[in-house]
């Protein structure tokens, strides 16, 4: 059978046609799949801050049952020395830890850990010593996201990389909550409807969230003050997800800015 060349050309335009057309889908395929597997590994690591998260508010809630209560944040030296004074009488002030520096940014580490890594030890006269009986540390941290800021110790979720912002930790105190972590615009959160604190006789742990930073906004769970940084914010107050799925849905559609 004779092929003339136009039926030919039409043959082969039309493997053309559909060699562009498979690698068009092959591309959306492709797309969707990485997509997808971005949102996944997207999920997957805001359930690890999540756990995280929860750990470390138990281990401060297991150093408040060892101490009597949760630690200070740093934001008011007057505070950490009237702790000192109260859980530490016979420990005169020169054997003190350095508290320069030291903040809600670092006061995880710091009190968790302990000044040293080892916890503290039982040496009333010095407990931030390296006597051989200790109390801690609370909580193992990972040392690949400890990170030394200013020249104190700071721990960073499993996301974040360089320039990105650590967890903080603010703890309530006579006055509410106060004190600037060294990271803005982070600070505590109120209650959206009632204006109050949020855990106002206790403390507050935060997640910058995905993009590393932590948004403007503090009224949960409404939001009405969020920016987009807001919304992939984690915290041990917002109900096992970010700040976004803590919102309740006519807020969310109305209210919150687009990401």
């Amino acid at each position: 059978m004779r092929i003339t060349w136009t039926a030919a050309a039409r043959r082969r335009g039309l493997s053309l046609l559909e060699l562009v057309a498979a690698t068009t889908i092959a591309a959306v395929i492709a797309g969707v799949v990485l997509t997808g597997g971005m949102k996944v590994v997207a999920l997957a690591s805001n359930i690890l801050i999540v756990w995280e998260i929860a750990q470390l508010n138990d281990a401060v809630e297991d150093f408040a049952l060892q101490f009597g209560e949760p630690p200070p944040d740093f934001h008011d030296q007057a505070e950490v020395v009237k702790f000192m004074q109260g859980h530490f009488p016979q420990c005169p002030p020169q054997n003190y830890p350095t508290f320069a520096g030291q903040s809600p940014a670092s006061a995880l580490y710091f009190w968790l850990a302990g000044p040293n890594g080892r916890g503290f030890s039982t040496d009333p006269t010095n407990p931030f010593g390296n006597g051989v009986r200790r109390i801690g540390p609370f909580i193992h941290f990972a040392d690949n996201r400890l990170k030394k800021k200013d020249g104190v110790i700071q721990y960073f979720p499993p996301h974040v990389t360089s320039g990105g912002a650590p967890y903080v930790y603010f703890r309530a105190g006579a006055k509410g909550y106060q004190g600037n972590c060294g990271y803005p615009p982070a600070r505590p959160y109120r209650d959206s409807e009632t204006g109050r604190w949020i855990n106002a006789d206790s403390f507050q742990i935060l997640c910058p969230g995905q993009d590393g930073v932590y948004g403007a906004g503090n009224h949960f769970p409404g939001g009405a003050d969020y920016d987009k940084f807001n919304l992939d914010d984690i915290a041990n107050f917002s109900q096992s997800g970010t700040m976004r799925q803590a919102m309740p849905h006519a807020s969310q559609s109305a209210a919150a800015p687009k990401p």
